[in-house]
């Protein structure tokens, strides 16, 4: 029973204080922030006292916040431009309410002293933040860019004077300045004079490098805006080649920063050795040591295929490992008697790491192997068995009813790699097809030959059995499948007396109540009790029915007081025992912490949701987080659960709100 407040009357004043009161929680949207990181190369960090004074008439607040700055470049030319990267710790103030998605500001002022005075302040871009009520904000850290007098000389220090955050709330900007009382200094310096004398670094990586990989180079006091071009000396400076750098990204800012990376040539035009990078920008130029080493094998080579066998017209995939970088592969079919089927050829090249893979297509039914050499030379020749087979697809659409417009997941196996599946819809008899009946479709052929995704029947198409027909390649399959406004399905569809057969139905009218019962070969209702239930809002429901009647032939689902629309599925009762409970396997069932163990479930109530859980050894649930899945209409599900907790000891699988099934199986962390 719900009680009613008595109504309060508020003046035009309580409701701007409430608006202010809103905002002013916003306000401190960059006073609090994340923890603080580590410097970058070149930065400084201070611990100064702030004082905050917060807008709206929240008060103060003082205490220590910690502040980063990085500065770049080290010389820039008289009321030239300085870039700075900010990172700020927690501030001794917080919000005292939770926001979402504020727009704020940040910014900062630094005092110069030196060789020029005065104050600067840098200001970051407008973000959109989340503020949880009473913790420390998470803040990223920010960049921008001021300019120094033009007028500076020699070095100049940066001491930072205030914080200052701009926030948006209600269509108002709010302002919170905390300002440095104590504890303060200089967080960096910058030398002001003309840099043009000055010779440009370059900085290049200290370890080995590959052929056929980016190589990252960085440096400073470059022209501004000019266009850095990199080549490849002998180790004495000489015989520079820029050809061998194929590609690249770098670039200079106007600031005079050399960033990006350039992609050396393969290893047959680089060979291993000691080198000197060099970068010029049409004036100045800069040289850095670079050694050049191309990845050798750590074992014999090997090859794989994606499938042993498949049918004409399949791609499969060939793949290698622990070969020679940028080597030429040479990959072709054999026939029975070991000659070579020249038409099927296929070339590669290996990758920095050793590895290639290729798509080859099965164009030739006397294929009996694929083999691999490497360059031509019979020392690296491998072949491995290929068997042509039969095109034998196989096709099956699950529960095989749809509702017009509806969709419905389809798989099968053996189909034929690399190929596009279409699908059509057939008559029963699998004539007359007529693809604009099927309005979507996402099927795919995966690498070993199955077959799945959907497809969405077209929202007019008629009430009747049809037969759904997929093409791929030289290969087709039919299955059958209902359309039907309203239909139900039945899970299992026959068993041993005291089965319990899960009843799902779908296309009834919304919150409409269901009669579901036995019926016997004369159209009779068995002795079963019959069972009623609240269909949702989305047209279907799921409910359990146990068949006890030897007679029963059929389950009818009748609505009741409402069209009544009526819907009957067939149900065998066959000799033996109920089947066994709810199940499910897992794999591996045993591995180290951060192990992806596959969950495969079945006798599952259809269309429920499942959640699986990490259980300890006294049953409590594990620190990993929990993975739902909703339950396939033939009770089956499978999910990937990732065991990262150490006190594992077993996997659980519950129904959530239905029968409440829960399987538990154990899992050994090793």
């Amino acid at each position: 029973m719900s009680v009613r407040q008595p109504r309060r009357t508020e003046g035009p004043g309580a409701v701007f204080r409430r608006a202010v009161a809103l905002t002013a929680g916003a306000v401190l949207v960059w006073t609090g922030g994340t923890v603080a990181l580590a410097p970058a190369a070149g930065a400084a960090t201070v611990t100064p006292t702030v004082h905050c004074s917060l807008p709206a008439g929240q008060g103060e607040a003082t205490g220590p916040q910690q502040m980063s700055v990085e500065l770049s470049p080290g010389i820039v030319d008289p009321g030239g431009k300085v870039h700075a990267k900010v990172s700020l710790g927690p501030s001794p103030a917080t919000s005292g309410l939770s926001l979402s998605d504020v727009p704020t500001t940040p910014s900062i002022d630094f005092a110069m002293s030196g060789g020029a005075t005065g104050t600067v302040t840098v200001t970051g871009p407008q973000i959109n933040l989340n503020i949880p009520s009473g913790k420390p904000i998470e803040i990223p850290p920010y960049e921008g860019d001021f300019i120094i007098p033009a007028n500076a000389s020699g070095p100049i220090s940066f001491t930072p004077v205030r914080n200052l955050t701009r926030t948006k709330v209600l269509g108002s900007t709010y302002e919170t300045p905390c300002d440095v009382v104590s504890g303060g200094g200089s967080i960096g310096t910058v030398t002001a004079e003309g840099t043009a004398g000055h010779p440009a670094t370059l900085n290049a990586p200290a370890t080995a490098v590959r052929p056929s990989t980016s190589v990252a180079l960085s440096g400073s006091l470059w022209t501004a805006g000019a266009t850095p071009v990199p080549s490849l000396c002998a180790a004495d400076g000489g015989g520079c080649d820029p050809g061998k750098f194929v590609s690249g990204t770098l670039a200079i800012s106007g600031s005079g920063e050399l960033t990006g990376s350039a992609v050396l040539a393969a290893a047959g035009a680089v060979p291993d050795g000691s080198y000197l990078v060099k970068v010029g920008d049409g004036t100045k130029e800069a040289t850095a040591p670079l050694t050049v080493k191309a990845f050798v094998p750590a074992g014999p080579r090997a090859i794989a295929l994606s499938r042993a066998g498949a049918p004409l017209g399949s791609v499969i995939e060939v793949t290698g490992s622990n070969y020679y970088q940028d080597r030429w592969i040479n990959i072709v079919a054999l026939d029975a008697s070991g000659a070579t089927l020249d038409d099927t050829a296929v070339y590669v090249k290996s990758t920095p790491d050793g590895t290639f893979s290729a798509e080859f297509t099965v164009s030739d039914p006397a294929i009996a192997s694929i083999q691999v050499d490497e360059g031509n030379d019979p020392a690296t020749v491998l072949t491995t068995p290929f068997t042509v087979t039969e095109a034998s697809a196989t096709l099956s659409a699950g529960a095989a009813k749809v509702k017009p417009g509806g969709t419905i997941a389809l798989s099968g196996g053996d189909w034929p790699t690399g190929t596009t599946p279409t699908a059509t819809l057939c008559g029963a008899d699998g004539g007359s097809c007529d693809s604009s009946r099927i309005s979507g479709s996402t099927l795919r052929i995966g690498a070993d030959g199955t077959l799945a995704g959907t497809v969405t029947v077209a929202g007019s198409t008629p009430r009747a059995e049809y037969a759904l027909q997929v093409t791929a390649g030289g290969a087709q399959a039919l299955t059958q499948l209902t359309v039907a406004p309203s239909f139900i399905v039945l899970s299992p569809s026959s068993g041993p007396k005291g089965t319990a057969v899960t009843v799902v139905g779908q296309g009834f009218a919304k919150v409409a109540t269901v009669s579901i019962v036995g019926l016997r070969a004369d159209g009779s209702q068995t002795s079963d009790a019959v069972k009623t239930k609240v269909v949702g809002l989305d047209g279907a429901f799921s409910q359990t029915f146990k068949v006890n009647a030897a007679d029963t032939v059929a389950i009818r689902v009748r609505e009741v007081l409402v069209n009544p629309r009526t819907e009957t599925a067939a149900f065998t009762v066959q000799d033996g025992t109920v089947p066994a409970g709810p199940s499910f396997a897992l794999s591996p069932p045993e591995g180290p912490v951060g192990t992806a163990v596959q969950v495969t479930g079945r006798g599952f109530a259809p269309v429920a949701t499942v959640s699986v859980t990490g259980r300890t050894a006294d049953g409590k649930q594990t620190a990993d987080p929990y993975v739902t899945r909703v339950i396939g209409l033939d009770g089956t599900f499978a999910l990937e659960f990732t065991v990262r907790d150490p006190a594992t000891r077993s996997i659980r699988a519950c129904e959530v709100l239905v029968n409440g099934k829960i399987v538990q199986q154990s899992f050994t962390v090793s």
